[in-house]
């Protein structure tokens, strides 16, 4: 059984101006039988962001009315999508980006992915008005070849859509979104600065979509690289409190293998390895500025004193305290 699902943008956005915030268990379907924990944040009254951390127990489609409004899909981790368009079918996957403007299309998803329906989707859209993408966030269609800027405006009753691999930059803004645990005003305020950051990002990614030398798909190697350097990404901003490589793999949608495979070709380390070394490197910049060693020790995710000293002097071949006494001076241009 395959069940449908239909939204209106243009009706969402109108409900949106009375309550600026929309979430429900289960928006799309009250049954709970297909999906559920969707919610919907106004921007603006010409955008919205959906936060699309949802549970899938069966295939399905749905529909979306747009009329003058255009589609930003942001997919980390989820089932592969099929977009339904002006009579053409396109396959969307985990870890890319998507524009679609068309006045109507149905999204179809086949198969489920494993968990589904016990680990949420990690992905967002943000729907907004046409001119606004242009005028407000600098999109330049203009720049694109005929045929793309005509689909995109709908003219002729064409319509486009089209996929781009997510950017390192792209990444740690969607994980920002979607592990933001902040609540009240403070979080919509945050959310929507980070809804115009993705925006930026898009906007810049597909003014250069006609480039010579751009392409929207990546050969593997090249797609492997570009997720190991989001990894690369997430530890150094994550250096408090470092995933585990069974978190970092699951996060960026790659096994533990060839993450560390990767990880050992790129940098010359294993994963592991590499959060350390960049962590000590932090907590020797933070001890020659006279930061007392507990502190440090904290802030580059150790748990005890302890533990960080022998990390530390592993490392460096002298301790902590020889740092902040200042019997040893940091070489930065050294830094390995």
């Amino acid at each position: 059984m395959i069940s449908k699902l239909e939204l209106n943008i243009p009706e969402l956005i109108t409900e949106l101006r009375a309550e600026p915030v929309i979430s429900r268990q289960g928006v799309w379907d009250p049954h709970q039988t297909t999906l559920c924990g969707e919610t919907y944040i106004r921007i603006d009254d010409s955008c919205v962001l959906c936060s699309l951390g949802v549970l899938v127990f069966q295939p399905f489609t749905s529909r979306i009315i747009r009329e003058n409004y255009v589609t930003i899909q942001f997919l980390q981790m989820s089932g592969n999508y099929y977009h339904h368009h002006g009579g053409e079918i396109q396959h969307v996957k985990a870890g890319s980006v998507s524009l679609t403007s068309a006045q109507e299309s149905m999204t179809e998803i086949r198969e489920l992915r494993p968990n589904s329906s016990t680990e949420p989707t990690r992905a967002i859209s943000i729907h907004i008005a046409r001119e606004h993408l242009i005028q407000s966030f600098g999109l330049k269609p203009d720049l694109w070849q005929e045929e793309h800027r005509d689909a995109f405006f709908n003219r002729d009753n064409k319509s486009f859509s089209m996929a781009n691999p997510l950017t390192p930059e792209m990444w740690l803004a969607l994980d920002a979104v979607i592990d933001c645990k902040l609540e009240g005003t403070i979080r919509n305020l945050y959310l929507k600065a980070k809804a115009h950051e993705l925006i930026i990002l898009t906007a810049m990614l597909f003014n250069d979509i006609n480039r010579p030398g751009h392409s929207s798909a990546l050969a593997s190697d090249e797609r492997d690289r570009r997720l190991i350097s989001i990894a690369a990404h997430i530890y150094r901003r994550e250096l408090h409190n470092p995933p585990s490589i069974e978190e970092l793999s699951r996060r960026i949608g790659m096994n533990r293998n060839k993450l560390t495979l990767g990880f050992r070709t790129l940098y010359g380390s294993t994963p592991a390895e590499y959060s350390r070394n960049i962590r000590l490197r932090w907590a020797e910049r933070r001890l020659i500025e006279g930061i007392a060693i507990n502190q440090v020790s904290l802030e580059a995710g150790y748990d005890s004193i302890s533990a960080f000293s022998r990390a530390f002097k592993s490392r460096y071949g002298y301790s902590p305290s020889e740092v902040i006494t200042g019997s040893m001076q940091a070489d930065f241009n050294n830094y390995s």
